[in-house]
């Protein structure tokens, strides 16, 4: 039997805190993921919107709401911004991919109240990227736990088109700035976007974040691909993400030479750091 209960109050307390039989309060979180979710009726109309968010001590939780409540609240809700929460229901979370370890569910309805707020103090915790050489080698890995990845595109293939399911697929492999490599592959319309910039000369490295991938077994191999929908896929964003790994990985291959100064912001913003970075990263493909 799954249990739920009507959190309203004035005081706001931590998502660890939400547990079923007790009284909670309200949350402030800054969102993770913000998706809109196709009706289990009508596939071409939205049916919910989705938000996985953390709050101050980075714990998540899920949370649902109905597109037409949503809607009508006439609010905007934004990745990465600042959210009271106020008001919902929290039940057991049935859903058979979970986007995080959170055994619960929040679910948003009419009464429910989401104001933006500031606060700068507040910690970012947008990614938790999994170890490359963990999942290749199935260390820990759980097929129903959504997971992100980031890496360095190495090889790619063109898009086939599959039958049995009635759309492409395109296969690529991604390594980290150890050299470890996993297996990857897209679907349906997540593919055009990445193979658009895949197939660009001047996009060398390609750096490849994936959040909220799907652990698949293939015979013996271990792959990461996209759900339709929770996953988001970018690729040689400027953010701090990219930053920090194309960071890491020019440390890693410079090791202990201070004679260059390592600016990967450059890479993002103009072709002049292009040659600097294939310098240590080779051509992928």
């Amino acid at each position: 039997m799954t249990t739920s209960y009507t959190v309203s109050s004035n005081v706001y307390v931590n998502i660890g805190d939400l547990e079923p039989g007790r009284t909670a309060h309200g949350l402030k979180v800054r969102v993770i993921r913000c998706y809109r979710k196709p009706s289990l009726h009508k596939a071409d109309q939205d049916g919910s919107l989705e938000m996985i968010v953390h709050d101050e001590i980075e714990d998540r939780i899920h949370a649902t709401m109905d597109y037409s409540v949503f809607k009508e609240k006439k609010i905007e809700i934004k990745e990465g911004g600042l959210y009271k929460i106020m008001t919902f229901m929290v039940s057991q979370d049935m859903s058979q991919y979970k986007t995080t370890n959170n055994p619960l569910k929040l679910r948003l309805f009419y009464l429910t109240s989401i104001a933006p707020f500031e606060d700068n103090a507040f910690p970012t915790a947008m990614h938790r990227f999994r170890n490359l050489f963990e999942i290749a080698n199935d260390i820990a890995v759980d097929s129903f736990q959504l997971i992100d990845v980031i890496g360095r595109v190495v090889s790619y293939q063109k898009p086939t088109f599959v039958a049995k399911v009635e759309t492409r697929r395109m296969d690529f492999k991604i390594a980290n700035t150890e050299g470890r490599q996993l297996g990857c592959y897209l679907w349906g319309d997540y593919i055009d976007p990445v193979l658009a910039i895949f197939e660009r000369e001047d996009c060398r490295p390609i750096i490849i974040c994936i959040q909220f991938g799907k652990i698949t077994r293939i015979f013996d191999e271990i792959k990461v691909s996209n759900t339709f929908h929770i996953t988001k896929v970018t690729v040689n964003e400027g953010s701090d993400v990219f930053k920090n790994f194309l960071d890491g990985a020019l440390v890693q291959k410079l090791h202990s030479r201070t004679d260059r100064k390592v600016n990967p912001e450059g890479y993002f913003k103009n072709a002049s750091g292009y040659s600097f970075l294939d310098q240590f990263f080779g051509k992928p493909f």
